[in-house]
């Protein structure tokens, strides 16, 4: 569910009318869908200079105030609320590294042991 907002007027829509967050637990108690409040959260994505318009994004689903997270991993991805990605390019270096260093490991297991038959084969 999202929203663009400008102002208070828009982060009252968003909670409460058409296709708000109330409207929206109405639907899943109408139709006996449960859901798991302690995993949603508030993301927030904005641009550099309007980090601080002073809306506090302070949303409610029944009866619980919902966590607002600066970053979030979506399928493999993490998104912070400027949209710069250098912890998801940060991660994948790691896990690229990580994966360099094992298959140097088990290619230098691998050539000691082939050494080591031609040794025996040799003598």
């Amino acid at each position: 569910m999202y929203c663009h907002i400008k102002n208070v007027a828009d982060k009252e829509k968003l909670q409460r009318t058409g296709r708000g967050i109330e409207n929206f637990v109405d639907w899943t108690s109408k139709w006996q869908v449960s859901l798991n409040i302690n995993k949603w959260k508030i993301f927030s994505v904005h641009h550099r200079r309007y980090s601080n318009m002073g809306v506090a994004p302070n949303y409610v689903m029944n009866n619980i105030l919902l966590e607002e997270v600066k970053e979030i991993k979506d399928l493999g991805v993490f998104y912070d609320s400027l949209l710069v990605f250098d912890k998801h390019i940060c991660e994948k270096i790691n896990k690229a590294y990580m994966m360099l260093s094992i298959i140097k490991r088990n290619f230098y297991l691998y050539f000691k042991e082939v050494l080591y038959n031609i040794v025996q084969i040799l003598s």
